[in-house]
């Protein structure tokens, strides 16, 4: 499940960071085949629809009996960014029931 895609991410990202153009955006891809991959009926939609808990970049959803069930969001972050500091802005929400304005 996944193994082939866990390998081949880091592969993805690092040949895109060696071209030296590479923004947060570049990835994406990238990230979406590797969660896409880790198991049957997931989809990792890229900049989906704002939500009650603000604008992620991807909603990780699974197909079930012929609904698509949301369980998950990513907030994307550029090679380099120090995410300990970013924790700290509105766009990351760790928090269950997080009420942070977007």
């Amino acid at each position: 499940m996944g193994m082939d895609a866990i390998a081949v991410y880091p592969e993805q990202v690092n040949r895109a960071v060696a071209k030296g153009d590479a923004t947060e955006h570049t990835h994406r891809p990238a990230l979406k085949g590797l969660v896409e991959s880790l198991g049957k009926n997931i989809t990792a939609t890229n900049e989906p629809k704002r939500v009650a808990c603000g604008a992620p970049d991807f909603v990780v959803s699974r197909r079930i009996r012929q609904a698509e069930h949301g369980f998950g969001y990513i907030e994307c972050k550029d090679i380099g960014v120090n995410v300990k500091k970013e924790e700290k802005t509105p766009s990351f929400c760790v928090d269950e029931g997080c009420d942070r304005a977007w």
